[in-house]
């Protein structure tokens, strides 16, 4: 696979050095704004191509050096430090122009959006490259539900493996957890806590809510950034499409009637293979969770609407 990464700093790099840890990628492009940065970060990545398990090889490069990827990562951007909504306006005008340059380039591959506010950057990437919503995906809440699987576990004293959790609406502030989709390998979480209450007596879901959507911030005011989770979460996507994988995971998507919202990216259950993403899967939610989803779906909205696209 050839993968080009817009933003070579702490998440691009990483992203980079776990495709090649995980012999996703044979040949990576990254780009920055700082040119020196790619290239150096390219020159680094290089260094430890005798120990990936499969070569690949990195460089630094232009977007128009993007037209043979098949995948471009979109990364570019800084975490402002109380809400990612408020990196809107820094980065909605870059993003714009460089789409154009990749796409006019020639570029017919995939687009993995990171860039924050995700779901916002991913709506303007489809609306501006004029790609099928199939072949821009987003993050999305895919790594904030890996953090609730974590935080459950944690709490519970198993392993991460077991939790299968959801964390939906926007990947910031508005996201929330639908409990009613909660397992425990098979079970539901209501259901186990029936089998062993024992391990329920300090598990409040409201704090671990918060928890979950507090993770982030707690990472990025102890060391600037997010980098571990964020790059396996964009790896798992990048892996489902080199193989052909159709692993269902969370992801932003643009919706088209599912939970009665139209026209805007958010966070479901979605299927990604070879082409991107070939399946958008409804919840069934309960009332309250709907309400929920709604309040979150409408942050979105609000601020796509600000894009003036």
């Amino acid at each position: 696979m050839k993968l080009g990464i817009i933003g070579a700093g702490s998440v691009g790099e990483i992203v980079a050095y776990t495709s090649a840890l995980r012999g996703i990628a044979t040949d990576i492009i990254l780009n920055d704004v700082i040119k020196e940065k790619a290239i150096s970060q390219a020159i680094d990545l290089n260094d430890g191509r005798p120990f990936y398990p499969k070569d690949v090889k990195f460089r630094a490069g232009e977007y128009e050096d993007m037209k043979d990827r098949d995948v471009v990562v979109v990364c570019s951007g800084k975490i402002p430090e109380k809400d990612r909504l408020l990196e809107l306006d820094g980065n909605k005008k870059e993003v714009a122009n460089f789409t154009k340059r990749i796409v006019n380039a020639g570029f017919k591959g995939i687009f993995v959006v990171v860039t924050n506010p995700v779901d916002i950057i991913t709506y303007e990437i489809y609306k501006v490259s004029g790609f099928d919503e199939k072949r821009v995906i987003g993050s999305g809440t895919a790594l904030d539900s890996a953090r609730l699987e974590v935080v459950i576990a944690n709490k519970l004293g198993i392993s991460p493996k077991s939790v299968n959790a959801t964390v939906l609406g926007e990947h910031g502030e508005s996201q929330f957890v639908p409990w009613s989709q909660v397992k425990i390998d098979s079970l539901t979480i209501d259901k186990y806590e029936e089998i062993h209450p024992e391990l329920f007596k300090n598990f409040n879901r409201d704090e671990i809510e918060d928890e979950t959507r507090r993770r982030g911030w707690d990472i990025f005011n102890g060391k600037g950034s997010t980098q571990y989770g964020i790059a396996n979460t964009v790896n798992n996507i990048i892996q489902a499409i080199a193989n052909d994988e159709k692993i269902i995971l969370k992801g932003s998507c643009l919706l088209s009637g599912e939970y009665g919202l139209n026209d805007l990216y958010i966070s479901t259950p979605i299927k990604i293979g070879k082409d991107g993403i070939e399946e958008k899967l409804e919840l069934s939610l309960t009332d309250k969770e709907m309400g929920r989803l709604k309040e979150t779906a409408d942050v979105i909205k609000k601020h796509i609407e600000g894009l003036n696209l």
